[in-house]
Order: structure tokens, then sequence, then C-alpha cells
């Protein structure tokens, strides 16, 4: 083995490993720093890249060559290391070398926080309120409305334009009499009502009918992303081509036969009402997931380090930026909030502890109740996986083992059955028991918002 780590001291949260590596690695890392430096070193007479080793050790001499491996190598050696050992570091490695000896085993120190063990209070048998379903007031309506738009058609009519009709416009737009390209377009339909085309286009259409030509005038703020119409005054000429109004079928079999597999109205609702009474289940199980597991959080002490949290809110901050539209910054994105980047961070702080907590809690369940999946677990789930997205599965699990993943997908597993076991030893109570005992809380214990996502494994950590 190449190399091998003692824990020689835990306090408070850090630990210190004493690593060392075999000599045969150091000789190994040694020679690939020299090649480095030899495909880097330029000296007369040779090209670049076909320097000799021996003429690169004669000119740096070795304490060079020693600092270029310990570059590179020396971080790799402390990952090993802590494979090796099976801690957990939430933050950098405080490093300390004394010397590299010229033959022998190269050894090293390394002291790092790790990450903190919940201590699990109560467990199985937790009291947590959870509702009864309930499907919105409305919802079958609205769902009914929608498939109806969907089955709508469009019919011409003879009269002014009014809200929710659709115009067929011709139109262009000018600066100072010359006409813009980008400005124009032949036969645009306009949903009056949705703004979705330029801010007071719709206003001016209103009331036309077919044949009708409309002057609208549009100054374009300073800061506008389209660089030929930044603070300019564009006039458009738009051409009526046609007034159409939306027809929405009748409520009826054929309706249901159209929009659906179903054949009468009546099938059609009645699946429609299951989905919902399913969706409005769902959302219950979830919500009372996060009671039950914000209980056993509750129930449990943990002292979560600073570093983690920052760490958390750092990749928050990463997911919400890489998440925004294209073209907008998170500079811009902050403004439009009227935040400074502490400000965000600081409001995301209680949701990062929190998250953090649960982990740590689903964690400590884990080993409390010796919660294990098998190698054979996890390549069913990925065959699982792999036959929903219509990929081979063999193909897939190389994937998985060759990025890495295959370890993580276990963890996830794991962490889901410890979840999964808290649910099945709650007790569920009715959500006026619940509210009635959270009304005997202290107003300094902490309460959860009914909307807070519940924390699942998988989620970024």
């Amino acid at each position: 083995m190449s190399i091998a780590a003692e824990i020689t001291s835990v306090e408070e949260g850090r630990v210190e490993l004493a690593v060392a590596v075999s000599e045969d690695a150091v000789e190994q890392a040694f020679d690939q720093a020299l090649q480095r430096l030899a495909r880097g070193v330029k000296v007369p007479g040779f090209r670049q890249g076909k320097v000799p080793t021996s003429i690169v050790m004669s000119r740096f001499g070795r304490p060079v060559v020693v600092q270029e491996m310990l570059k590179v190598s020396l971080s790799e050696w402390y990952e090993q290391a802590v494979v090796e050992s099976g801690i957990r570091p939430i933050d950098d490695p405080d490093l300390a070398l004394d010397d590299v000896p010229e033959t022998g085993e190269l050894r090293f120190r390394a002291a790092v926080q790790t990450r903190p063990q919940a201590k699990l209070g109560t467990v199985a048998g937790i009291e947590v309120g959870k509702e009864e379903p309930e499907i919105p007031e409305g919802a079958l309506d609205a769902e009914l409305e929608r498939l109806r738009l969907q089955a709508s058609r469009m019919a011409p009519v003879d009269r002014p334009a009014q809200e929710g009709d659709f115009l067929v416009v011709d139109f262009d737009g000018s600066v100072d009499g010359k006409r813009l390209a980008s400005a124009s377009a032949r036969d645009y339909v306009v949903e009056l009502g949705s703004d979705r085309l330029i801010a007071g286009f719709d206003e001016k259409l209103r009331g036309s009918t077919a044949g009708d030509s409309v002057t609208i005038e549009i100054t374009y703020a300073a800061d506008d992303s389209r660089q030929e119409l930044r603070g300019k005054k564009v006039e458009y000429t738009a051409v009526v081509k046609q007034v159409q109004e939306r027809v929405l079928p009748a409520l009826d079999d054929d309706f249901a036969a159209e929009a659906s597999e179903f054949d009468t109205l009546e099938e059609l609702t009645a699946d429609i009402n299951e989905r919902l009474q399913t969706a409005a289940q769902a959302r219950v199980d979830e919500l009372f997931r996060r009671r039950v597991l914000d209980a056993v959080v509750k129930e449990a002490s943990v002292e979560v380090p600073e570093v983690m949290i920052q760490r958390r809110i750092g990749t928050i901050l990463t997911q919400t930026a890489s998440s925004l539209p294209s073209g907008v910054s998170f500079d811009t994105y902050l403004r439009a909030t009227g935040r400074t980047i502490e400000q965000a961070a600081e409001e995301l702080r209680p949701d990062a502890e929190m998250a953090i907590r649960r982990e740590l809690a689903v964690e400590a369940v884990c080993e409390a109740e010796s919660i294990e999946v098998t190698d054979a677990e996890v390549e069913a789930q990925v065959r699982e996986d792999a036959e929903k997205v219509g990929r081979d599965a063999d193909e897939l699990l190389g994937e998985v083992v060759g990025e890495g993943a295959f370890e993580r997908l276990r963890e996830d597993l794991r962490l889901g059955r410890a979840v999964q076991f808290l649910i099945d030893n709650a007790v569920p109570i009715s959500m006026e028991q619940a509210e009635a005992r959270e009304r005997l809380w202290t107003p300094n214990e902490e309460k959860v918002a009914p909307d807070a996502k519940l924390w699942k494994p998988g989620d970024a950590k």
C-alpha cells in the first residue's frame, strides 16, 4: 500500500492524521515532477519538451524538483489518506511536513475539521401532525378549462378587437424614417391582454378592425439589451390583417373524446378528480415527511460548524446564479431584488443551517439503525433508472462507476432509507392536536414555515 494513515488525535471536531507515503510512491512522484519540469524548460541546444531529465536535475537541483512534486502530489496523498482513514473533512487541512528524505518514506501530518455527528433524541414514536388530503377549490374546473383552451379554435370576426382576441398584423419599426429590420414582422399574431409583444401595442390595437393601420411610438430604455434599440424612439406602423376570437368547445362527450383518451365527459372528470386526489395526497405526504424530519432534528443536538454553513450558502448562491436566464448576471439579479451579496447570504443562513441539521440527523439515524445498501441494490437502482429514461442499463452503470457516482448513489439510497424509517416509525396525529401542542412551545423555540422545502437525499450539500 502506497499510503498509510493513522488518526493520532481527535479534539473538538478536529482530527490529526499521521500519514506515511511509501518510498516507491515518493520516487514515482519525484520522477513525474522531473518530467513536468523537463517539458516546460528551455535549454539551448534542445527542443522544448525534449530536454533530458539529467540536465534538468543538474540545472535546477533536487530542492526545486521536490517543490514541484509536493505542489501536485501532497494534495493527492492527503486525499488518499482521507479515504484510508475514513474521516469526513469539512474544510481544507493544515498540512505539516518537516522534510523530504532522499530515501525511505515521506511523512507528514494533516489536521482537519471533520463532519460532526448528531446526538439523537427520540426517533421512534414521535407524534407529528398530518393533514387530510384536500383538493383545492375550483381545481377541477380549472383543469377542464385548461383542456378546453387546448382544444379551442380561432374564428375570424367582423367587429372591433377586444380583450382576449387574436390579431394577425404586419408591423414595421423605424427610427428617423429609417426602417429597422429587427423591429419588423409579417403575419405576427398578437393576443390582446397578454402584453407579449411590445409594451404599448395592446392598448393601441384595442378597438381596431381588419384593414386598420395603427401608429405606435415606443421609446426604449437607455440600458435595453438590444443595442440597435437602446435609448431610441421607434415609430411602429401596424396593419391589422385579421381579428380572431377563441371559440371554446362545449363541455360534453364530444369534447372529452377529442381532448383525452376517454369517451365521455363523466370518465374524463373522474380521471381528473383521481389525479387531483393523488396530487393532494402527495402534498400531504411531503409535508408529513418534512414535519417528521424536523421533529427528529428538534429532539437531536448538534453543533453546526460555521464553515459548513458558509459553504452551503455558497452552494445555494452558485446554484441561483447558474439558474438565471441567459444574459442576466448575478449582480443584476441582486440589484433587482434590492440586496447586496452579504444580505443575500445572511438571509440564506437559517435555511442553510437547518438543511445541514437535517442531514446530520439522518446520517445519525443511519448509524444508529445500521442501515446499509449493498452493491447489488445500487446496481438495481441504476438499472431501474436506465429503464425509466430509455437508456441501456449496462452503459449507464458503466458511466456511474466510471464517473465515481456509484458511492454517492449508495449514500443517497442509504439516507433515503433512513428518512423512510423515520416516517414509518412516526405517529400521525391531527393538525388540530399538533397546533394545540405547538401553542405550548416557548416563544424562542424554532418554527418552520409550512411551505419550506423538504431536504431529501441527493439535494446539494
